[in-house]
């Protein structure tokens, strides 16, 4: 409720000191001369073009690093694709492991039947 006081109050400042601009701007036009009107316009068509050649500046270096995230997160993509590969490779070699792991074991201990009925 507070908030929402405040905030007229702060909107009603604002329209007021933005209505006394326009008011001023109005006077002031109404004095001007040709020449000082001609002047004005040619600053403010600089002051737009040097802001719009800055925004293309700054649209140039958004889509340089849009392209940028692009490609990384098409690497990303490839560098996981990889990786679920490899971890899938290390489970298959694993469980090969274990399987021969198991089947030298089996032959470890034939050997050692095989070697202890030879020496009796």
């Amino acid at each position: 409720m507070l908030l929402r006081g405040n905030t007229k109050n702060r909107l009603g400042w604002f329209a007021g000191i933005v209505f006394c601009v326009i008011a001023i701007s109005i006077a002031i036009a109404a004095d001007m001369t040709f020449e000082d009107a001609q002047i004005r316009t040619v600053h403010a068509r600089k002051a737009m073009e040097d802001k719009k050649k800055e925004l293309e500046i700054f649209i140039e270096e958004a889509q340089k690093r849009r392209s940028v995230v692009t490609k990384l997160t098409t690497q990303l993509k490839s560098a996981q694709a990889a990786l679920e590969a490899a971890e899938a490779q290390v489970l298959s070699v694993e469980k090969e492991y274990e399987n021969l792991q198991k089947y030298w074991a089996e032959e470890a201990k034939r050997l050692k039947e095989i070697h202890s009925k030879e020496r009796r």
